[in-house]
């Protein structure tokens, strides 16, 4: 029987992700193994197939139609025209396109032109713009699955299972259904039978993957009732350790089990006991034969109560290297292949206030280490099985000493790779170690420098200051590695002029800072401030009823939270900083840590962003080029209602409506201890029940 790890969608198509491989790695070792699938790749390629964008085209025209011709639309229903209404000459254009988008990223002559590759982006965005206005009330990109208004819960799920369903239920049945001829047959990306499987693992790893993850589970059940249907992943597990049994025992409903912490010897375990679960007969048996595998969570049905297995922690000394023999590298969309690789686990830092990443209740995961010469022999390995020059050390953070010890051990062994990573700022980068680097491969490095403040740098516990920030990563880039910058707004107890000096800071350190982001602060369940709320300042932490997972904490500090007038300057002082680099989102070139972007800084130097797409005009910014007529209904025929009116009232609609729904007019209620703002889909309908309908010509 054939065992299967899916990596679903929508998440970076642009190179594969390192936790599958992983586990097959592991399970390998062994003398054990499953098969992996990147579902996420194989429903990019389908969502852009031209008999899709035909099928969207004819989807938005008769949606559009539909709308246009009604006497009246209710509230919900003039949202949803505007976008259908915008998404029109956007479907137009991609029909016409030409090249097709994908196919500029993975030419190595137009993925390196600024223009083409910055229309072909643009034309991406547009189409997830089609799709989600098709696909109305809900938002899809490559790092976006989600309601519009309000966030997930079981509640949503189960409307999007049963009524408004996935924009990708036909590539499933592409995927999973048995063929009905020869051209279903050739049209399957993937070769999958299902009554060869006895095991589905579905890996979450990002917050977008969370709602097809779901959706596949409750797809794949009554097709395969015998296989044995697992939950895990990085995203899953910081989800459901922090969620109350009741919660759990939801979550559980969608899967047989839910891996929590690393799932190596969790697999390894599970797969060992397998056949013994198809002998067994009485009642909470199959519990029994499971119990004990580590790190998963399983439903004792004698109880009812959610059970989590002994916790198990990989001893990374004696690691298997990633595989990933299971995965074509030149489907994915880029020019050259890159694979990633995480010599460590867990963070050697594990201090910040802000910070929970990795596998663990709280904080980050225990920070482990491969030893440095058998790191660079796996890279070795990895870059002459699959003719690959290119890595991203995919690790929380690289210690300091570690990354130098792991270059020398690169230098040592001859290994002609590039690589980047992400990096902690420390005082042990002096410019000799920074050189070191250099001549191991190390071309592009992420710093989490989080703030121009000092006295914010030692309230977030960064263990350093902006001096040696500034310095060090100078020192870096006279070395030749390109430097990117994340820093973030809006950590409790930040006044405005602290938000805006770390701007003008980044501005200021121009010529040696060659990417920069500026994001906005989110509140961790595990991170030292949930814990310790009072430390910083944080009056209350609370949620949105309707967000069952936990995924949005929100908070009121002691002293008023952030104006909206005092968010708009430090827009504007960002716009100002950024107004000299070209800047893109994930994960596109111009974005932190992507492979589009460690691509270009290896074509064409640190100075990039700050020079090359600046050439391309209007392809970058601007209106795309006017689509040629297209003969499917409803694309070209004149709106009747008012696209001004209709913004007019969902922007002043959305202001009254949050006021409601996270802060005040509602009663909040109290659930496991955290207090709960009223935002529901309930709460949320209700609402656009109260706008009135609009008719043709009112402006």
């Amino acid at each position: 029987m054939e065992r299967l790890l899916i990596h679903p969608p929508f998440a970076d198509p642009t190179q594969p992700y390192l936790s599958l491989p992983t586990l097959k790695g592991h399970l390998r070792s062994k003398g054990l193994d499953a098969r992996v699938i990147d579902l996420n790749l194989e429903a990019a390629h389908y969502l852009f197939r031209k008999e899709t964008l035909e099928d969207l085209a004819r989807e938005v025209g008769l949606r559009f139609l539909g709308l246009n011709r009604a006497e009246e639309l209710t509230f919900e229903e003039q949202m949803e025209y505007r976008l259908v209404c915008e998404a029109r000459p956007k479907i137009e254009d991609l029909l016409a396109a030409a090249p097709r988008p994908l196919s500029v990223f993975q030419s190595s002559e137009l993925f390196y032109d600024p223009a083409a590759y910055s229309l072909a982006r643009r034309r991406v965005e547009a189409f997830f713009e089609v799709l989600s206005a098709a696909h109305y009330p809900y938002v899809f990109d490559f790092n976006r699955a989600n309601h519009r208004f309000v966030p997930w819960g079981f509640e949503l799920f189960e409307r999007y299972f049963e009524l408004d369903r996935s924009p990708l239920e036909t590539f499933y049945r592409e995927v999973f259904d048995p063929p009905g001829d020869w051209e279903a047959l050739e049209r399957r990306a993937i070769d999958v039978d299902l009554e060869e499987v006895d095991f589905i693992g579905i890996s979450v790893v990002f917050p977008s993957q969370i709602a097809e993850a779901l959706y596949l589970c409750r797809f794949l059940e009554p097709r395969a009732p015998w296989c044995f249907i697992a939950l895990g992943g990085p995203c899953l597990h910081q989800i459901a350790i922090h969620l109350e049994d009741e919660d759990k025992s939801r979550l559980l409903e969608y899967a047989d089990a839910i891996g929590l912490f690393e799932g190596e010897e969790t697999l390894a375990q599970l797969f060992h006991r397998l056949p013994a679960l198809k002998g067994t007969e009485a009642f909470g048996e199959d519990f029994d034969v499971l119990k004990e595998v580590p790190n998963l969570l399983l439903q004792d049905p004698r109880t009812g109560e959610p059970v989590l297995g002994p916790r198990r922690t990989l001893d990374l000394r004696a690691a298997a290297a990633p595989d990933y023999s299971d995965l074509d590298l030149d489907r994915y969309l880029a020019p050259s292949r890159i694979l990633l690789y995480a010599p460590t686990r867990g963070c050697y830092w594990d201090k910040c206030s802000f910070c929970y990443y990795g596998l663990s209740e709280t904080a980050t995961a225990s920070y482990r280490e491969v030893d440095p010469p058998k790191a660079a022999s796996d890279l070795a390995k990895l870059s002459r099985r699959h003719g690959v020059r290119h890595f991203y050390i995919s690790c929380d953070v690289l210690a300091p000493a570690y990354s130098t010890r792991l270059a020398q051990a690169l230098i040592d062994q001859g290994l002609k790779i590039r690589w980047s990573c992400d990096l902690k700022i420390e005082k042990y980068f002096t410019p000799e170690r920074c050189e070191l680097l250099y001549r191991s491969g190390l071309r592009s490095a992420a710093f989490g420098v989080e703030s121009g403040s000092d006295r914010m740098l030692e309230l977030m516990r960064k263990g350093v200051t902006r001096d040696t920030l500034a310095e060090v990563s100078r020192s870096f880039h006279r070395a030749g590695v390109a430097t990117e910058w994340m820093a973030f707004a809006g950590h409790p107890g930040e006044i405005l002029e602290e938000a805006l000096e770390t701007v003008r800071w980044i501005g200021s350190e121009r010529e040696a800072v060659d990417l920069f982001i500026v994001g906005e602060f989110g509140l961790q369940p595990g991170s030292h401030i949930a814990q310790n709320p009072e430390a910083y300042g944080v009056e209350k932490i609370y949620q949105a009823e309707g967000d069952d997972l936990g995924l949005y904490l929100m908070f009121k500090q002691k002293g008023g939270d952030r104006t909206p007038e005092e968010r708009r300057r430090i827009d504007q002082e960002v716009n100002r900083a950024a107004a000299a680099y070209a800047l893109s989102g994930y994960p596109w070139a111009g974005a932190v840590s992507t492979h589009h972007t460690f691509l270009h800084f290896r074509r064409f130097g640190q100075r990039i962003f700050l020079r090359h797409f600046q050439k391309t005009g209007s392809a970058v910014q601007g209106s795309l080029p006017p689509p040629p007529p297209s003969q499917i209904a409803g694309l070209r025929e004149r709106p009747r209602f008012s696209l001004e009116a209709i913004a007019r009232e969902e922007e002043k609609f959305l202001e009254k409506f949050y006021q409601r729904a996270l802060y005040t007019t509602l009663p909040a209620r109290r659930q496991g201890g955290v207090e709960l703002a009223p935002l529901t889909l309930r709460l949320f309908h209700n609402a656009c029940h109260e706008v009135p309908g609009l008719r043709p010509g009112r402006r």
